[in-house]
């Protein structure tokens, strides 16, 4: 069997003398590779549609002037605001251009006294698609349509974007421009033009607003702001102003209060830092010190917010007064830190004791409020009061784990109480022998040295919440009740004198012969 092609008076193939079954794969092939050809066509239509959806949503972020050339940067306290998403009763704050002016004929005031106090209507900067471009304009306050001009063109148009001042964190002013000079570093940009304004001649009798809202239509010398008068007609400018956004130079965050009830563990788990055995060989009761050394991990990170810049020093300063370790504002902090915890015992003649030296690894999160305060070139300063989460990894619960005393000679475990000694002279007493630590007795207490790494956990209740600072990050080192064991202090005293603090057999033995002394002198001055 062949397959016979033969040309046809239109030009194309024709087939015959096949076989039904070739006949049937050819359309059930043909049939396939058309289905195949109609999915390709529509997930093209789709990703065309994507882009063309991509190309006409407007990016809502805005670019100032750098410094640094011609290449814009993106602000972070000013965005464009699209006027669906405006709702006049929140507590939105939009770029202010100028103010209409009250007519002098309006009747509804009854005297000018009653005029010259009612607040006369905003003129907002808004910005709208005219011609294919992004052109700055008016929207008037009790209006809903932004005015816009551009090749002399002027229209209005109820689809715009407002100009927001994000949390009103923006220091932004209109700076004073003319055809001779160049525009100020961070001038806002509308496209590739800048926002300005011309202010209204004094001169001109009755002007309806104070300025004219418009764009500088080059970023170059010997420009013009171009705008739209109250007759609807474009005009032009050699001089006027561009409105200005000047950026802080480092933060301070002031009166930071943590929020420690609400604290979040993210992921804790407990850890061995060292491990020290103790051995008193002496022939007399000895006070051992030993320093642990550990190495950790330590991250803080105070988070981002919109409308703070990030990359600027940071200072922080809790709400009593301590101050924290500079930052980059949003950044992550992070360092590999090496500490040391002193632990000091007092062990009998012959005894040993093993301690180790545990802590919990703790990834955790506090809210926070606080004051930002930003400082700008020329001394000036702006605040305002601003929520977070404080994000840390560090060590917390650093404590000493004593491991029972014991003989050094059969490691045998040393008994914590003796039976009492018999005698006819006294009666009974019941002694305990001081084989393990025991807690220092002054009556002046020297403070401890704190430590970066001991952070304290904030009780569930709010109980002793007089007694407590829900911010001190940096509590001193207490003394382990439980267990008599007490964190060396490191300094030049920290060893000397510990034999009037430890000597815990002479102190008690003192203490009961003295008490004994003075109920015998009590009963003999009765009797006397």
């Amino acid at each position: 069997m062949r397959i016979d092609c033969c040309g046809t008076e239109s030009g194309l193939p024709k087939i015959r003398l096949l076989p039904p079954d070739i006949r049937h794969r050819l359309s059930h092939t043909y049939f396939v590779s058309l289905q195949m050809l109609r999915q390709n066509y529509l997930a093209l239509g789709v990703l065309g549609c994507v882009f063309l959806l991509s190309v006409t949503t407007a990016d809502n972020s805005v670019h100032i002037l750098s410094k640094y050339g011609h290449q814009p940067l993106t602000s972070t306290t000013l965005k464009w605001l699209p006027v669906a998403h405006y709702n006049p009763s929140e507590s939105k704050e939009i770029v202010i251009g100028g103010v209409e002016n009250v007519s002098e004929e309006d009747d509804n005031y009854a005297n000018q006294a009653e005029k010259l106090e009612t607040r006369r209507p905003a003129l907002y900067v808004c910005r709208a698609m005219h011609s294919g471009v992004w052109v700055a304009g008016t929207q008037k306050e009790k209006e809903r349509t932004c005015t816009v001009t551009i090749h002399g063109i002027v229209h209005s148009y109820e689809k715009y974007e407002l100009l927001e001042n994000v949390d009103g964190a923006a220091r932004i002013s209109w700076v004073q421009w003319n055809r001779y000079t160049q525009p100020h570093v961070g001038a806002v940009y509308v496209d590739k033009m800048l926002v300005a304004r011309h202010e209204i001649p004094k001169e001109k009798k009755n002007p309806r607003y104070t300025h004219y809202i418009g764009t500088l239509n080059s970023v170059e010398s010997f420009g013009t702001i171009v705008y739209a008068n109250e007759n609807g007609k474009e005009e032009s400018a050699k001089y006027g102003e561009l409105l200005v956004e000047t950026e802080p130079i480092r933060y301070e965050l002031s009166a930071v209060k943590l929020n420690w009830p609400k604290k979040r563990d993210i992921k804790r788990a407990s850890r061995v830092l060292n491990e020290v055995t103790f051995v008193n060989s002496r022939q007399e009761t000895a006070n051992l010190a030993e320093a642990f050394v550990y190495k950790y991990k330590y991250s803080v990170y105070w988070g981002r917010r919109h409308a703070i810049l990030n990359g600027l020093s940071t200072t922080i300063t809790l709400i009593n007064g301590t101050s924290l370790q500079n930052i980059t504002w949003g950044t992550r902090h992070e360092e590999n830190r090496t500490d040391v915890y002193n632990v000091q015992v007092c062990l009998e003649p012959g005894t040993g004791m093993n301690v180790t030296l545990k802590a919990n690894y703790t990834d955790m999160e506090v809210p926070y409020t606080a004051t930002l305060i930003s400082h700008y070139e020329d001394g000036a300063t702006t605040s305002r009061v601003i929520s977070g989460t404080r994000q840390e990894e560090t060590l917390f619960d650093i404590t000493p784990e004593f491991g029972p005393v014991y003989f050094l000679g059969n490691f045998s475990l040393v008994p914590t109480t003796v039976p009492p000694p018999v005698t006819t002279t006294e009666p009974p007493t019941t002694t305990t022998l001081m084989t393990t630590t025991t807690l220092a007795t002054t009556t002046t207490k020297q403070p401890q040295e704190t430590s970066r790494a001991t952070y304290r956990h904030r009780p569930d209740d709010a109980s002793d919440a007089a007694d407590n600072d829900e911010n001190l990050i940096l509590p001193p080192k207490k003394t382990d009740v439980s267990t008599g064991m007490q964190s060396d202090d490191g300094g030049p005293l920290s060893l000397k004198d510990k034999g009037l603090t430890y000597g815990g057999s002479a102190i008690s033995v003192a203490s009961t012969s003295l008490t004994l002394i003075i109920s015998l002198f009590l009963i003999l001055r009765r009797i006397t």
